[in-house]
């Protein structure tokens, strides 16, 4: 495992850089897209609805390696601009056959399960059983969960809006997954260091709905979904 100290003018860069970075994009980018589009306007709508977001998201990955960034940033802010409305060129996207996210509703279907076929490669079993490793996963569990908690705080209304909001951003998901996975690659982190991301990962991911399901519970009973969560959420 690769040790060091903090750098805080380290850190204070690549948050600049990666401010800097999503900010380029979201000026230039509608620019970009409209150029793409006009360049290939002689493809079917769902052809360029395919073509043209698979090459903008390849791009700014690659742009963001390239800078020091991890890809996964190039890509979110590649996501934050895919929107069918810059389609128009072809009519009314609302009349269109398909939208950007269900063409790539299949792609997902096939990358997501591999994603999670090489996260739990990297996985031993016997890690889990490891006292260091349960204790380490503790810890980051408690820290996921208490950090959504009092983020909830922030929520304007009653209580029990509030604790569900905090309830409802708790799972860490393929993000966490993703970081954990460039971690071990660059070998920041260890093997143990990785299960115990994953085990934190899982439980997190595993027991907010039952807990949301809990924390609704008497909003919600007889009335119907509560939509004013969703829109805090949001």
């Amino acid at each position: 495992m690769v040790t060091g100290s903090i750098e805080l003018d380290e850190i204070l860069r690549i948050i600049l850089l990666a401010s800097l970075f999503i900010a380029s994009v979201l000026l230039l980018g509608p620019h970009i897209i409209r150029a793409l589009i006009r360049l290939l306007r002689h493809m079917e709508v769902v052809e360029a609805k395919l073509f043209i977001p698979f090459v903008f998201v390849m791009t700014l990955a690659w742009l963001a390696n390239l800078v020091g960034l991890a890809t996964i940033v190039g890509a979110f802010a590649a996501g934050l601009l895919m929107l069918d409305s810059h389609f128009q060129a072809w009519g009314d996207y609302r009349k269109h056959k398909y939208s950007i996210k269900e063409l790539f509703a299949p792609l997902e279907a096939i990358l997501v399960p591999i994603f999670f076929v090489l996260m739990g490669i990297q996985v031993k079993l016997e890690s889990f059983l490891d006292p260091q490793v349960l204790l380490l996963s503790a810890g980051l569990t408690l820290v996921a969960v208490l950090g959504k908690l009092v983020a909830g705080l922030g929520v304007m209304g009653a209580d029990r809006r509030r604790l569900a909001v905090g309830i409802g951003m708790m799972p860490r998901g393929e993000v966490g997954l993703v970081f954990a996975s460039i971690g071990i690659s660059l070998n920041v982190i260890d093997k143990a260091m990785f299960s115990a991301v994953l085990m934190m990962v899982m439980v997190t991911t595993l027991a907010t709905p039952p807990l949301l399901k809990w924390a609704l519970g008497d909003s919600t009973e007889g009335k119907g979904p509560d939509r004013s969560v969703g829109k805090q959420c949001q």
